[in-house]
């Protein structure tokens, strides 16, 4: 199974209501179940957010495959396309700066982002799938 904590935000509350009858399908109660030995401290779910049969806190037990690195992102790509697609994607990103953070593996791409990505490169005319230097499956936050 996939390490729970490797992709946690810092400020994500997990639970740790036993009784719950929710908790086996839950993220948030799997991560408490799962909390590392050594670790003394952290946000947590109150009771206050269960409700009969219902919680506001609850979160499905879903994976996302996730990806960076884009040492062949742009191998097809004709060097006419290449400086608009490239100026798009630091665009969308934020920065030049954040751009890099995902071809270095700091920031990994979300499905949907890489979605993004697909659809930018079709709109030039590119229909293959972009393909990555790494994924890694994580659960979805």
């Amino acid at each position: 199974m996939y390490s729970v904590f490797s992709n946690m935000p810092k400020e994500w509350a997990v639970c740790f209501m036993h009784d719950c009858i929710l908790k086996e399908q839950c993220l948030r109660y799997y991560a408490g179940k799962t909390f590392p030995i050594n670790q003394l401290s952290t946000l947590s779910v109150l009771p206050s957010a269960h409700s009969g049969n219902s919680c506001k806190e609850f979160r499905t037990m879903k994976t996302e495959r996730l990806a960076w690195g884009f040492s062949h992102l742009f191998d097809d790509v004709k060097h006419v396309d290449y400086r608009s697609l490239r100026r798009t994607m630091e665009s969308h990103f934020g920065s030049r700066f954040i751009y890099y953070r995902y071809h270095r593996g700091i920031n990994k791409l979300r499905e949907g982002e890489q979605q993004w990505i697909d659809n930018l490169f079709h709109h030039y005319g590119y229909a293959t799938p972009r393909v990555y230097d790494n994924y890694q499956m994580s659960w979805e936050y």
